[in-house]
């Protein structure tokens, strides 16, 4: 049997069972219902959903809590570079893991963003007319031939 782990919604402030009921985990060691949490989410706004997914995906990529220089770099990005939040997002994703460069080069930082922004841009620029040249293709009917080559 399960003991009871006795927390307080992060949104509507009640103490419930994080163990017997559905609950998600948005900060940190704070905890909300399912519910509080879904409604949450649904009223913020695409910028600070994309805010939010930077932050967690920067988290993840350093291991780390952001340090002092990467909010710097964040808000110089924002606010002197125009980039939103989601470009940085993509060209990190694009740099790290499609480009497969090293994350230990980057030295607990996101500096190398505005070097390769425009590429990363190029890049999902690229899939967006792929995707869309090709949105009313069927293909399903399309056989691929397959050639193999010895070594």
């Amino acid at each position: 049997m399960a003991t009871k782990a006795m927390v307080k919604c992060l949104y509507c402030e009640q103490l419930f069972d994080r163990n017997s009921e559905p609950c998600a985990k948005p900060k940190g060691n704070r905890y909300a219902h399912q519910k509080c949490y879904e409604t949450h989410m649904a009223s913020m706004s695409q910028e600070e959903r994309d805010y939010n997914e930077l932050i967690e995906y920067i988290k993840y990529l350093l291991g780390e809590d952001l340090n002092p220089r990467v909010w710097k770099q964040l808000k110089e990005y924002k606010e002197v570079y125009k980039y939103s939040y989601s470009g940085i997002l993509k060209t990190l994703k694009w740099w790290y893991e499609l480009k497969g460069n090293d994350v230990e080069k980057a030295n607990g930082a996101i500096g190398i963003v505005p070097y390769v922004y425009k590429d990363a841009c190029a890049y999902y620029y690229a899939l967006y007319l792929a995707a869309v040249a090709n949105e009313d293709k069927d293909v399903e009917h399309f056989q691929v031939k397959v050639r193999e080559f010895s070594k």
